[in-house]
């Protein structure tokens, strides 16, 4: 299993260990023993985003970040959970090298895709209901 280092503040913190255990291996990362996930819970993020992530395969780590905080609002627990098991898609495709930091995709050279279409984007909010329900509920 990738090993997880979470810091940060955030209630039910073990629940929350168990919690990404669980989906990094529901997203296939139970054999990278090797690789690291940073998980950091911050009051707020740049651009007033939900969640953060990026990573690199050659190096071996992904680094998850979420806020407790969009918008000048606490966010609800449940959108933190949920935003966890998108921004672990992300993780997952960044140790697998399906992403890279230049915008490529599964091989293929960087485009100029609008947010709504990015692929990457596209598989993370596909699965990130079905994760939180799975590991989560």
């Amino acid at each position: 299993m990738a090993h997880l280092v979470l810091t940060g503040q955030i209630k039910n913190k073990k629940r929350v260990v168990e919690y990404a255990n669980a989906l990094a291996k529901e997203l296939g990362l139970g054999r990278m023993w090797s690789k690291i996930i940073f998980i950091k819970f911050e009051t707020v993020l740049d651009d007033e985003v939900q969640g953060q992530c990026w990573g690199s395969r050659a190096d071996g780590y992904a680094e998850v970040k979420i806020a407790r905080k969009s918008g000048g609002e606490p966010l609800d627990y449940d959108e933190m959970m949920r935003t966890l098991a998108h921004e672990m898609v992300h993780a997952k495709q960044y140790l697998r090298g399906e992403i890279n930091a230049a915008g490529g995709w599964k091989g293929k050279k960087p485009r100029n895709y609008k947010y709504e279409n990015q692929p990457w984007e596209k598989e993370a909010y596909s699965k990130e209901v079905g994760l939180y329900e799975k590991c989560w509920l």
